[in-house]
């Protein structure tokens, strides 16, 4: 188990806003005030944001009707894991998170200056896109070292991968003490600007595109073209 903390990413206006869920052409152009939080957001909740990882590979014992077990007797349950990572020999688990810090500034600033309080929301959400982004490539580049590639990483959230049984099976594998974060009864974690995924490891893995697996694929605004 790798415990990883020591990150290295810069943010822009542009990237809070798409935290928001903006377009930030549509906001440069018509929506100052927008764009004036957004870079509120970067100046105050930047130095909030408090990087961490926790990753574990483990080996693939059998791949079974709908599961797949893995080494020590644990195991991933769901049709959707078992047809995606089908062929893996690895799977590595990760949990990623920018700590509570942010998100406490961003809930205190949503009553007094909602504008600075929704940016910094956004600035969370940028933040642990590419922290996720950060280290799926460093899972990649040691997978691709090794000889081997990696699957498009998958994460609870699915009908055919809930998160009240997909997070319990990747934190029965982790020791998620080691960067702060609790799961609720409902397999939510906290803090909320965290995110968990699993990968297969093998010689032959397929990069899915990860809209196709979603259920909101034909009707998401934001579908890949």
């Amino acid at each position: 188990m790798e415990l990883l903390e020591d990150f290295d990413f810069t943010l822009s206006e542009d990237d809070v806003l798409r935290g928001e869920g903006a377009d930030p052409a549509i906001v440069r152009a018509t929506k100052p005030a927008l764009l004036k939080a957004a870079s509120a957001a970067l100046h105050e909740g930047f130095t909030r944001i408090h990087p961490a990882a926790l990753i574990h590979t483990t080996r693939v014992v059998e791949h079974r009707h709908e599961r797949i077990l893995l080494q020590g007797g644990k195991e991933l349950t769901s049709p959707l894991v078992a047809r995606h990572l089908a062929g893996a020999e690895q799977v590595t688990l990760a949990v990623c998170t920018i700590g509570q810090e942010l998100e406490k500034l961003a809930s205190t600033w949503m009553e007094k200056n909602p504008l600075l309080g929704v940016a910094l929301d956004g600035l969370g959400n940028a933040a642990v896109e590419i922290l996720g982004e950060q280290v799926c490539k460093s899972i990649g580049e040691k997978a691709q070292a090794a000889g081997l590639t990696m699957s498009t990483p998958l994460s609870p959230g699915e009908p055919e991968w809930p998160v009240d049984v997909g997070q319990p099976q990747i934190f029965t594998l982790l020791d998620r003490s080691q960067v702060g974060i609790k799961l609720t009864s409902g397999g939510m974690m906290v803090p909320k600007k965290s995110i968990s995924f699993v990968v297969g490891i093998g010689p032959d893995m397929v990069q899915t595109d990860l809209c196709m697996l979603c259920s909101l694929s034909e009707r998401c605004r934001y579908r890949h073209a």
